[in-house]
């Protein structure tokens, strides 16, 4: 096909409207990014800068989305724009104004330095970066691969933690050939060593010991029954004493008659008599309670293992009346 001055005319008029096309969108797309910008929507911003910077690449516009990167953390990505601005930006007033932005975001970046082999090639979220060098970073999580000799190292996550600070870290390299066989663990053709042991030993199989830990438990169970009956029999034994004595104190209030010679002695008497029943009745149930519960004490030793020692408990009333004694072998 003949290509006449006809078709490059069309082709020139379809490639200008295009552009024209191109540079109109960019330009709306950099007034709204200036609109946004001016009403601290920052995120919204840097996308309409960065739509515009794709139809229409213009220094202008990097320069502002130098600017709304800084608002939203993008701190490296802003430092980043900031120099390119500087090195390329024939306008004075703008270069000016982004040098001056670069020197205080210098202080804000923070920086991954790498410690490597030499031979050793790496790459931090993608990007190639050289050794022993701080790289200018966001603050966040970043992902560092080291390759040496054809062969890629794990992924490794580092963590900056916040602005200004420097964070340095090892690289973690392939593994060298033969790595992995050398730690498979060796494969035993033999049986292991089997001990029968007897069931005396400390070693017994589980249900010996879990049977001795029962009848040892069985007669712990039995001596503190026994001495909770005890208890609640010496407790019988006292209110038994103190109600003996309030009654002696009511008959010699009244000379050990019924009827007493003035009504006074007759209340206190009577108060006196009332106390001795109650203690009196308490007696008969905690020395009923006490027999109960330390014969069944008694049942529970006597179904366990015997062995070469006595149980005895005795209960005493102690001198001051309100508590008792309790002594024993077991």
């Amino acid at each position: 096909m003949k290509v006449g001055p006809e078709h490059v005319a069309l082709a020139l008029a379809a490639f200008t409207t295009l552009a024209h096309a191109d540079s109109s969108s960019a330009d709306d797309a950099f007034k709204q990014g200036r609109e946004l910008l001016k009403a601290g929507k920052f995120a919204q911003a840097c996308e309409q800068f960065e739509k515009s910077q794709e139809l229409d690449p213009a220094l202008g516009t990097l320069y502002n989305i130098a600017q709304c990167d800084a608002e939203i953390g993008k701190l490296a990505e802003s430092l980043a724009a900031y120099k390119e601005v500087i090195t390329r930006d024939t306008n004075a007033t703008r270069r000016q104004a982004a040098s001056d932005a670069a020197a205080k975001l210098e202080l804000r970046v923070p920086r991954v330095i790498v410690k490597a082999e030499v031979g050793v090639t790496l790459e931090l979220d993608g990007q190639p970066i050289a050794a022993d060098a701080p790289i200018p970073v966001d603050v966040g999580k970043h992902k560092l691969v080291a390759t040496k000799g054809g062969r890629r190292g794990p992924v490794t996550t580092v963590k900056v933690p916040d602005e200004g600070k420097t964070v340095s870290v090892s690289a973690k390299l392939p593994a060298e050939e033969g790595d992995v066989e050398m730690r498979v663990p060796e494969t035993r053709s033999h049986q292991p060593d089997l001990k029968v042991m007897d069931p005396t030993e400390s070693g017994a199989p589980a249900e010996n010991d879990h049977a001795g830990l029962w009848e040892s438990h069985r007669k712990a169970i039995a001596i503190g029954t026994i001495a909770v009956g005890g208890a609640a029999l010496a407790t019988g034994l006292v209110f038994g004493a103190l109600a003996s004595s309030n009654w002696n104190d009511a008959k010699a209030l009244c000379n050990g008659m019924t009827t007493c010679s003035s009504q006074m002695l007759a209340d206190q008497a009577a108060a006196l008599g009332n106390s001795a029943q109650s203690k009196a009745t308490a007696s008969t149930i905690f020395v009923i309670a006490g027999i109960g519960i330390a014969t069944a004490g008694v049942v529970i030793y006597a179904t366990a293992p015997r062995k070469e020692h006595q149980i005895a408990v005795t209960a005493m009333p102690a001198l001051d009346g309100g508590s008792f004694a309790l002594s024993g072998k077991f």
